[in-house]
């Protein structure tokens, strides 16, 4: 269930970081939590450079951040490393948080819920 998860949220911040036609967007959760969501888009290759190359971890983090108006953290790595290791019912991974979420109110992409387009 959670591997499944993982390229659900890799493909839809993929799609939010390649669709936005203008529209502003802000982040809803933690930036550790963007920073596990891009670590899973990095990780499954889920986006491209123009060139056809995979994106480098550093590329996604600073075009996401750019993005939603959020300062580039110092270390993204071990904000990855941290979040990822997260354990517990009140300190649960995304992916975790997003399967709860998909399970409660039947939808396939939670993350969405996450990102405010205006």
């Amino acid at each position: 269930m959670e591997r499944k998860m993982r390229m659900q949220i890799a493909k839809d911040m993929a799609f939010v970081l390649t669709s936005n036609d203008g529209r502003r967007m802000k982040w809803n959760a933690s930036k550790t939590d963007l920073m596990e969501a891009l670590h899973w888009t990095f990780m499954n290759d889920t986006l491209a450079n123009y060139d056809g190359s995979p994106c480098r971890f550093c590329t996604l983090v600073e075009r996401a951040c750019t993005a939603f108006g959020i300062t580039v953290p110092r270390n993204p790595r071990r904000t990855v490393t941290r979040a990822c290791s997260r354990m517990g019912v009140r300190n649960a991974t995304l992916c975790r948080r997003c399967c709860i979420i998909a399970q409660a109110e039947k939808t396939e992409h939670p993350l969405l819920r996450l990102i405010t387009f205006s």
